[in-house]
């Protein structure tokens, strides 16, 4: 029952988003496309979970006394996943590395939230990462003997709504305890072995505000670029963010009404950003 009325509700959520958008683009996904955005979805609402028990949201990856990268933020996620999830994070040996002896055995045991539709039930490859580098939202260096903290909302000047946070990557085979993202170059494009999905012709990012929307894959590289900082100041056009839109609606698991509140928080940020733009 539960992931029946999650899925009407999102289904009518969609339905409502495309209804919305005479001037806007929409791209029609199939039901992996939606499992796709429902998964970046939770990982947003957990983001924000997150943010709200401790001030900021996670930094890229936990680091020992001499700044070495420990473990991915998708780690330190886990408490806000649910109850398996927080039983997980509850294994792992917090001050040692991803590769570890005991952390390494739990690669088996990847959440569902953060495995695509596409891959088998034993894979222990994520294709949600973020964009790191100074100036993105992840901007710790990796470097030993370096600070690795998270932002806070204040600290995205650009606004939540105009912030790329999460995006699918499907070629990148990233091990999903590890600590590696996508690194955001001065001209940085879709596709490959970045920022790329299995949806025809444009990927999916959840935003800081945590609404889920496509950019194209032939989205201009300078707005690509503007879309990754956090506080670049630069004034970016949003009209070609593209609002999902399900072909056949069915249920979409993990879809219930802490997903629709968010997905609907989403939705007013991008009718904000409609606004901007008109």
């Amino acid at each position: 029952m539960k992931s029946k009325l999650g899925a009407a509700l999102m289904g009518a959520f969609l339905i409502f988003a495309q209804s919305g958008t005479a001037a806007a683009g929409t791209i029609v996904i199939d039901q992996n496309g939606a499992q796709d955005v429902n998964n970046l979805r939770q990982i947003g609402l957990a983001l924000h979970n997150y943010n709200g028990t401790f001030g900021s949201f996670p930094a890229e990856y936990s680091s020992d006394a001499s700044g070495a990268p420990l473990l991915s933020w998708r780690v330190a996620l886990l408490p806000f996943l649910g109850p398996s999830a927080a039983a997980l994070f509850n294994q792992f040996h917090l001050n040692e590395a991803w590769n570890s002896t005991n952390n390494s055995l739990l690669l088996q045991q990847m959440p569902d939230v953060y495995r695509s539709p596409l891959d088998p039930a034993n894979s222990i490859f994520t294709r949600y990462a973020g964009g790191s580098g100074p100036g993105t939202m992840f901007p710790c260096t990796g470097v030993a003997g370096s600070s690795c903290n998270g932002l806070r909302p204040i600290d995205v000047k650009d606004g939540t709504s105009n912030t790329l946070f999460v995006g699918e990557t499907e070629g990148s085979n990233i091990p999903w305890t590890e600590p590696i993202d996508i690194p955001i170059g001065a001209s940085p494009t879709l596709g490959g072995n970045g920022f790329s999905s299995f949806v025809p012709g444009a990927v999916p990012f959840v935003f800081v505000d945590g609404s889920v929307l496509f950019l194209p894959n032939n989205i201009d590289s300078n707005t690509l670029h503007a879309l990754f900082t956090p506080a670049g100041g630069e004034s970016v056009d949003t009209s070609a963010l593209l609002v999902p839109s399900v072909a056949v609606p069915g249920p979409i698991a993990g879809a219930g009404l802490p997903g629709l509140i968010l997905a609907c928080g989403g939705l007013l940020g991008w009718w904000r950003r409609r606004r901007k733009i008109a």
